[in-house]
């Protein structure tokens, strides 16, 4: 029995569920209000006998691990990890170090860190770099605190600490701390000539790391990819340093860069993370979520920034969050305010922040000539797509009373127009359109592969190559299989970060996952049975294509014979016959990661 199973054995969803929700009773299942979306009624509901958790208000699904990585925000490795310390699982030390390699690549981050921190103190480039931050205001207490580095500008430095140290220079490669050059068959430093800013986990483990130049490099920060520690989409700068505060004041200040936040910090503003240079994700805010009731959004004040401040507003909306927004017009940045003007300037405007809502109105008003009414209505359906993002039902009717004031208009045309939104203009008579995502309508043969890859997730190995892009077209269910086997982490053998699955399918497709996950736990896990599921379902889909190919023959043959062209005609027809004659045959070696396959012939009858 591998770890996942052994922790799986000793725990019911409903102990680890009762670590974040008060569950009640609701038959022989257990109800509560969702921890990942706000609600007044109940519909996060934990099934005892599946072991699985579903909300039918956001469509998030799981088990026990999946509900650990979202609430913790932990990869799946980490979240075995803080079951069996949370609960105190003994398991087999063996299996859980071929599962959870988490300490080899830890290893050689602290071994990296060292190695830039020394750099930094050491070295003459070092010098250069204690005298660029000095300029930028970061005292040495700062320094150590944020353990800070440098990363000299040198192809090989890293490289060659690294194999002195006897680290595992492939590792190094998947962490992101050195490339691989295929040509010369050689790796080189990915950090060079840059400030080094260590990135931690929300408990504190070294994950990552980021790198702002000194040099003039058009490419002013670098960071590290995604990584077996590391996916940058569910982490925060500075975050393992500011949560105690952020807990405390209930509420975050949220900034851009790796300077925006130390600056804060250094001048006192202990509740302040970092974005780490990437879009607001869903998954960063669900983290904020969980510590604090107001989000204070302080990015640039450029075009970009502003750009910026209005995607993180949007997404927030999704998650019914209305963040406040801080803008100044004299500052570039946070950095820049705080070294000019001091911490009283910052809580000025604080204290004058806007709310997202607000801050929207009034960029929609400098956008668009409302005087205007084609302009005016081109400005309300901008502003309507961003309350049609709150999921609930109160909280858009407030907005929507808001904006019809705002605007002058009649409240019923914006509901009005919120209800027919993206839909064809027909919809407004008929109705059509009204009802809730029901899932996707997947053939029986897709409904059986999700179910047993979802089962098993190590017959994954097994399909590399089998579905290409020709016969996935024809799936209905493309893009959910498309990114489970995206997400297979060979590894532990699981399907991994649901969450980011979720953020890139549609709601049909998100409630069909939905179902596909709670049907699978029901499956026996007999991998026999599965791959013979998995081959027949192949075959099925090999089929569908083949019929595919024979109706458009069939279209070709007809046009050759409208245009009288018989040459063609009799070519077709001949293509036709093989096509009928050809059947997909698909096989699993189960002894080996391979399949077998391709069209034969059929029996003659």
């Amino acid at each position: 029995m591998d770890v996942r199973d052994q922790i799986k054995s000793r725990l019911s969803i409903t102990e680890v569920a009762g670590l974040y929700v008060d569950l009640k009773p609701a038959g022989k299942n257990l109800k509560a209000l969702c921890p990942f979306h706000t609600e007044k009624t109940p519909s996060f509901f934990v099934m005892p006998d599946k072991n699985t958790f579903t909300c039918f208000g956001c469509n998030k699904f799981g088990d026990i691990f999946t509900l650990v990585q979202e609430m913790e925000n932990l990869s799946f490795p980490e979240a075995m990890n803080f079951l069996t310390e949370k609960f105190n699982i003994p398991v087999d030390k063996t299996n859980r170090q071929k599962s959870i390699p988490t300490d080899v690549y830890t290893r050689i981050n602290e071994i990296a860190l060292k190695y830039f921190k020394d750099n930094l103190s050491d070295s003459p480039e070092g010098k250069q770099a204690m005298n660029y931050l000095r300029q930028r205001g970061i005292s040495e207490d700062t320094i150590r605190l944020f353990s800070l580095g440098y990363a000299e500008n040198r192809w090989d430095g890293l490289s060659n600490h690294l194999r002195q140290q006897s680290c595992d220079m492939a590792k190094a490669v998947e962490l992101g701390l050195v490339i691989r050059n295929p040509q010369k068959n050689s790796v080189y430093d990915r950090f060079r000539g840059r400030i080094i800013f260590p990135i931690y986990s929300e408990s504190g483990a070294l994950i990552a790391f980021g790198g702002r130049t000194i040099f003039d490099d058009p490419s002013k920060y670098l960071n590290s990819p995604d990584t077996p520690l590391y996916k940058k989409s569910n982490h925060l700068y500075g975050f393992n340093r500011a949560k105690d505060m952020i807990r405390e004041k209930k509420s975050v200040v949220l900034v851009e860069g790796y300077f925006d936040m130390v600056s804060l910090y250094q001048s006192g503003v202990k509740n302040a993370a970092a974005s780490l240079g990437t879009a607001l994700t869903e998954q960063q805010i669900y983290l904020l979520k969980r510590f604090c009731d107001a989000i204070y959004i302080y990015y640039d004040s450029d075009k970009a920034g502003i750009a910026a401040a209005v995607r993180a507003i949007e997404k927030m909306f999704e998650q019914n969050i209305n963040p406040y927004v801080i803008t100044t017009a004299d500052a570039k940045d946070p950095d820049d305010l705080i070294r000019q003007k001091g911490l009283k300037a910052f809580l000025q405007l604080l204290e004058q922040a806007d709310d997202g809502f607000k801050f929207l109105l009034a960029n929609i008003a400098r956008k668009y000539d409302l005087k205007i009414p084609e302009r005016k209505n081109q400005a309300v359906e901008s502003l309507m797509g961003f309350i049609d993002k709150f999921g609930e039902p109160i909280i858009k009717d407030e907005y929507i009373r808001m904006a019809a004031d705002f605007f002058g208009v009649d409240e019923k045309n914006l509901k009005l127009k919120l209800k027919f939104k993206g839909k064809p203009a027909s919809a407004a008579l008929t109705g059509e359109g009204d009802a809730a995502a029901r899932g996707l309508d997947i053939t029986p043969a897709e409904r059986i592969f999700l179910e047993s890859i979802v089962a098993m997730p190590e017959l994954i190995e097994h399909l590399d190559g089998v579905l290409n892009s020709e016969l996935l077209s024809l799936l209905a269910g493309r893009n959910i299989i498309r990114l489970l086997l995206g997400h297979y982490n060979p590894q532990v053998k699981q399907i991994e970060d649901y969450v980011k699955i979720g953020a890139e399918l549609n709601a049909p497709e998100r409630v069909e996952l939905r179902n596909i996950f709670n049907s699978s736990e029901r499956i026996e896990k007999d991998k026999k049975h599965l791959v013979k599921n998995i081959e027949a379902s192949v075959s099925t889909f090999a089929d569908m294509l083949n019929m595919q190919k024979h109706k458009q023959i069939n279209q070709r043959i007809k046009i050759a014979e409208r245009e009288n062209n018989m040459p063609e005609a009799l070519r077709l027809m001949a293509e036709k016959s093989k096509h009928i004659k050809n059947k997909y045959n698909f096989n699993i070696d189960m002894n080996a990661k391979k399949y077998t396959g391709g069209a034969v012939e059929r029996p003659q009858q």
